[in-house]
């Protein structure tokens, strides 16, 4: 596990151009009750995270701000064996989770992304 508290910028998705090529040519999808991760395989050093969470489903601020902060942290401590670039979307209802639900969603997510990627 990554003992760094940080979120470097070489594990995010920085620019529209970044999100526009895991939209057009994302090869792995996992979805839960949370949200869905669309995926691409690259061939960086390190995977990258990009999330969104639309206004439209998750009004309040605060709400939006702690579902970012959850998916960042998960995806800072657990790391998948091949670089991806991720980008998560919020659906609605994922505010309505508790921190834990949320953590065991993503836990789904990223089972489901693991074997995936490894073509299981």
């Amino acid at each position: 596990m990554n003992m760094s508290h940080q979120f470097p910028k070489a594990s995010r998705l920085l620019n529209a151009s970044d999100y526009s090529c895991v939209f057009d040519n994302s090869t792995l999808r996992a979805s839960a009750s949370a949200g869905t991760v669309l995926s691409v395989s690259t061939a960086r050093d390190t995977s990258r995270l990009g999330v969104i969470v639309a206004k439209k489903n998750i009004r309040l601020a605060c709400q939006r701000n702690r579902v970012k902060r959850l998916v960042r942290e998960y995806f800072r401590n657990h790391h998948l064996p091949n670089s991806m670039d991720l980008v998560f979307m919020a659906r609605r209802g994922a505010s309505e989770l508790s921190n834990d639900e949320l953590t065991r969603d993503l836990d789904r997510i990223w089972r489901k992304l693991d074997r995936a990627s490894r073509g299981l």
